[in-house]
């Protein structure tokens, strides 16, 4: 009977209910997104209004551990893109597989960009402005990353599988919510 149920291809209303939820998850993303972007330009603007940037006496950030982290970070979602695949193909050894690998590389992602939070030495704006950009994208980071262990506790329960996996899509999409807002900090943080 199981099997049965999830060979069966989604009905016109279930298809219906999906299209609405991928709707919404990405109505949110969209804003979210700007809120980021807002977040950046306040960056720009605060930056365009000091004569030297950084202020004199202070040293920019570092490119390197930035870097790696974000490559990892990057590869994260593609594990993610990974497990979410194998679980509308109901493997599920692959799943748990590269749902562990995006929750690892992402828990170092958060652990070391809360490493460069601490260690910026305060320097009024600038410091400021850091530890807001990566702060706000580190406390959206932890928020969705408890939402992956929720979905991780509740697949290793048997909660989803080919024709029930919307939450495993969602968690997923979230998560290239971060990679991508990531990447937008980075950029401004780092390399402008």
């Amino acid at each position: 009977m199981q099997g049965e149920l999830s060979e069966r291809p989604l009905t016109p209303q279930e298809l219906l209910d999906l299209k609405n939820k991928r709707t919404g998850l990405a109505i949110f993303q969209f804003t979210w997104i700007l809120v980021f972007v807002c977040l950046m330009f306040v960056h720009w603007w605060i930056r365009g209004q000091s004569p030297v940037w950084p202020p004199e006496g202070v040293a920019k950030h570092g490119v390197l551990v930035p870097t790696i982290m974000t490559l990892a970070l990057v590869a994260s979602s593609f594990s993610a893109r990974h497990a979410n695949h194998a679980m509308k193909a109901d493997d599920r050894d692959t799943f748990f597989r590269h749902w562990r690998i995006m929750i690892g590389l992402g828990a170092l992602f958060v652990l070391v960009m809360a490493v460069e939070w601490l260690l910026v030495p305060v320097s009024g704006q600038y410091s400021n402005l850091f530890r807001v950009l990566v702060g706000f994208h580190g406390v959206h980071a932890l928020a969705i990353g408890a939402f992956l262990l929720r979905v991780y506790r509740n697949a290793r329960a048997g909660a989803y599988s080919a024709r029930h996996f919307w939450p495993v899509e969602a968690a997923a999409g979230l998560w290239y919510f971060v990679t991508v807002a990531w990447i937008l900090f980075y950029v401004v943080l780092y390399w402008s």
